[in-house]
């Protein structure tokens, strides 16, 4: 399932009070994934790697308290009991729970850490205890893991599996990277220009497994944004070989070159919001523009012209014709298909601009008018 069906599924399976598991290899973003249900749901996150942690961590080391007891002739005498001490992150559930929040508590990399560290985790997912402590009612729990090779021969992660039992205790989600939930993601979160232009040109290597070099992930993007960020910023004092250097240790050698020469390459920016809503008309530049323009290069144009429009109608709307009018200008000099495309995306991800298209008859029918076209 991509990022999307995924989130959903989670959601689904949380609501019936039962444990979700995401499987999806490093970096394809299930920690992204869990912050996203917590902020939709307006609950707290809680994240505890089952990678960092070693034995005994997770269910507190054993101390010894001293409480008042009697003996067989029942005189006062003091005895002693072995207590444990709360881990921090269960105590930050505790903290969260006292201010009347709901909690999600997101266990990630349960499958690579150590066997008795697993046991723990899994007393604490499957029973909701640990060594006398008990997670509070207003818990939602969600684990991950990464692949198994005990399931497909493709993955090489060392890992330590569950039994048929333990398995059979959760809901298993097959999580799979998607590059066009990426570029929305990616544009939402402001990544990188030419790094989004990049993937959008080869999606192939947004989750790429090269033979004896580094696997590029969409995790590893992330990184290559700030990177290329402070390089374009730096130019002059950072030399161009260090800066393929550090895109090297992020995806591997091959897609290194490539990235680096794709960015080296006569770049011209794309089509902008402003370019397209200034004036009383579309300039003729832009519409030469959009005629020359690749359907990459044009779809990111629309992305990114959409969110500003989005954002623009929802502080103010009084002037919503003119914005429907111009968009309307802009979208009939696109290739059909692609400006079906793009219709499409206004419906599903910008309702403001949506709800103002709908009023406008002329987008109604510039919408059927393209259908005919391609039929």
């Amino acid at each position: 399932m991509n990022f999307t069906d995924t989130l959903k599924s989670v959601d689904l399976v949380l609501s019936t009070g039962e444990v979700p598991l995401i499987v999806g290899e490093s970096g394809i973003g299930k920690t992204a994934l869990a912050k996203e249900i917590a902020q939709e749901n307006h609950w707290s996150l809680i994240v505890i790697n089952g990678n960092l942690l070693k034995e005994g961590e997770i269910g507190g080391l054993p101390t010894i308290e001293s409480y008042a007891g009697v003996n067989d002739k029942e005189d006062q005498v003091e005895k002693k009991a072995t207590v444990y001490a709360v881990h921090h992150k269960l105590r930050e559930i505790d903290e969260e729970i006292s201010q009347g929040e709901t909690v999600l508590l997101f266990i990630d990399e349960i499958n690579r850490c150590e066997h008795t560290v697993q046991q723990e985790l899994m007393n604490l997912i499957l029973n909701r205890e640990i060594n006398g402590y008990k997670l509070p009612v207003g818990v939602k729990i969600l684990a991950a893991m990464n692949p198994s090779s005990k399931y497909s021969s493709n993955f090489d992660y060392q890992v330590v599996d569950m039994d048929a039992a333990q398995e059979n205790r959760f809901v298993w989600l097959s999580m799979e990277p998607d590059y066009n939930q990426w570029i929305d993601w990616a544009i939402e979160a402001g990544i990188e220009q030419n790094v989004i232009e990049f993937i959008s040109t080869f999606p192939e290597y947004l989750h790429k497994i090269n033979e004896d070099d580094l696997r590029a992930t969409p995790r590893s993007y992330e990184r290559i944004s700030s990177s290329y960020k402070i390089y374009k910023d730096k130019k002059d004092s950072i030399p161009r070989s260090v800066f393929l250097n550090v895109i090297k240790g992020n995806v591997g050698r091959l897609i290194a070159e490539e990235f680096v020469s794709f960015v080296e390459s006569d770049y011209r920016s794309l089509i902008s919001y402003k370019d397209v809503f200034s004036g009383n008309s579309l300039p003729e530049s832009i519409i030469e523009r959009v005629k020359n323009e690749s359907h990459t290069r044009l779809y990111l144009s629309a992305k990114n012209i959409l969110k500003n429009l989005e954002s623009n109608l929802l502080n103010n709307s009084d002037d919503s014709s003119f914005y429907m009018d111009r968009l309307i200008e802009f979208l009939k000099i696109h290739p059909v298909d692609l400006k079906i495309g793009i219709m499409k995306d206004i419906k599903n991800s910008y309702p403001e601009v949506y709800k103002h298209a709908i009023e406008n008859e002329a987008f109604i029918e510039s919408y059927f008018e393209s259908y005919r076209l391609i039929r």
